[in-house]
């Protein structure tokens, strides 16, 4: 995007004093600071305007008067243009129409056409964008705001899946787990997917669910391209900027970088953006579904994690003792919040759980459940099992002759649950209950 202080042929260029970012989950706030003119134009290449939510373009610190946005094509009317063809000298010509080409022979004044490939320009041409003026008040410092789609899918005429890319960030998060305790590493990856390197003296991160409505200005162009002409940016300072977390607002948390860094095109730039106190329970879990037949099966490796900060929804990367041993995704997590991470099944923790059908009937159905949960490793394990029942309404009755092993069943509204148990190494727990299964409840109700 360039800004425009006059409307001649050799137009000014204006370049912002201060760049903003605003980084939410699916979309990125720009807000640059200029030294406006009362007649305030600005241009925008085609893709980049068809990236701007709209409704989001926002003038700030000077009354508008009024906004007008024209569809330019570009600036060859009336420049001069040379044609070059294999053999034959440069042909001097001024562009009478750009659409077609149509071109006028300074030398003998007759008219021709040319392919664009054949065009030598004196001047650099304007993409085909849209030229937005702003009728100022007065002239100053005015801040230019506008919203632009991080990641958006649009499905064109003939369905097809199209999408565009501008700035995002990502959290990532590293576990690592040792013998003697463990470390919990955040991660922003902040992603620039344009074609324009950012200059950026403040930086503010969000986490949480923030929507915006789903139009946008779009056509068939997709590739994102730069807002401005390239900008020649310093390499970034020595000393890495640092992430603050700024607490909570409205139900999102935001994290902010008051030190200025450049944010390289088609490039992801990442730091530490917080530092939370981590609660870590390792154990084997399994989530079952109940099932009429017999069945057996491996647990899952399992993290249970509690934070004493929010944390923003973000692939986490779990080591042991320097091994990657999974990746899992965290969802947003509140402050003593816990939540599961799972690795993958762990094949030294094994369940047998067979099934014998001791009654069917039209409405209803008794079901004996024997279920094995063998620990074939040579340490001790913590587990958890869980037997979800959604198909009818249901009778649970404990079958365990020994009244200790009937305690550790928990008889929930979704089922039973195995919580906080451990088997010895090479130890195996066997556990027995009954299912009835009322099928009358769930019939239509005859009319």
């Amino acid at each position: 995007m360039s800004a425009d202080s006059n409307s001649g042929k050799d137009k000014e260029k204006i370049f912002p004093s201060f760049t903003e970012l605003r980084i939410y989950p699916s979309f990125t706030e720009i807000r640059e600071k200029f030294n406006a003119p009362q007649n305030f134009k600005m241009y925008f290449p085609r893709e980049v305007y068809d990236q701007i939510v709209n409704g989001s373009l926002n003038v700030e610190g000077i009354q508008v008067n009024s906004q007008n946005s024209v569809t330019k094509a570009n600036n060859l009317e009336n420049q001069t243009v040379f044609i070059r063809r294999p053999r034959e000298e440069p042909i001097e010509c001024l562009v009478i129409r750009p659409n077609d080409l149509l071109l006028k022979d300074v030398k003998t004044g007759r008219y021709i056409r040319a392919q664009h490939h054949e065009l030598e320009y004196v001047h650099i041409p304007e993409e085909e964008g849209q030229e937005v003026t702003f009728a100022l008040k007065q002239a100053g410092e005015a801040t230019l705001s506008y919203l632009i789609h991080g990641k958006k899918f649009f499905f064109s005429y003939y369905l097809f899946i199209v999408l565009i890319k501008g700035i995002t960030w990502s959290p990532r998060y590293n576990l690592k787990v040792e013998s003697d305790g463990h470390q919990f590493e955040a991660w922003a990856d902040m992603t620039n997917n344009t074609k324009r390197d950012y200059k950026i003296k403040r930086t503010e991160l969000f986490g949480g669910d923030v929507n915006l409505q789903e139009s946008g200005n779009f056509s068939r162009d997709y590739a994102s391209r730069c807002c401005y002409e390239t900008c020649c940016c310093p390499p970034s300072p020595s000393a890495a900027p640092k992430i603050e977390s700024e607490g909570e607002l409205a139900g999102i948390y935001w994290y902010s970088i008051d030190q200025p860094f450049v944010l390289i095109q088609q490039s992801t730039f990442s730091l530490p953006f917080v530092k939370p106190n981590i609660k870590l329970e390792k154990y084997a879990g399994l989530q079952y579904h109940f099932q009429e037949r017999t069945e057996k099966g491996k647990f899952q490796r399992k993290y249970r994690i509690e934070s004493d900060k929010f944390l923003p929804k973000g692939t986490v990367t779990i080591r042991e003792d320097g091994r990657v041993v999974g990746q899992s995704h965290l969802c947003d997590i509140s402050q003593g919040e816990k939540q599961d991470l799972d690795c993958g099944n762990d094949p030294d923790i094994s369940f047998t759980r067979d099934v014998k059908i001791l009654s069917q009937k039209r409405d209803s159905a008794l079901y004996l459940i024997r279920l094995t949960i063998k620990n074939c490793k040579t340490k001790q394990i913590k587990y958890e099992y869980k037997e979800i029942i959604s198909s009818a309404k249901f009778i649970i009755t404990l079958k365990n002759n020994n009244e200790q092993i009937n305690n550790k069943i928990q008889i929930i509204s979704e089922g039973i649950e195995i919580i906080g148990e451990e088997l010895q190494p090479n130890e195996e727990q066997t556990f027995q209950f009954e299912v009835l299964l009322e099928y009358r409840n769930n019939l239509p109700h005859p009319y």
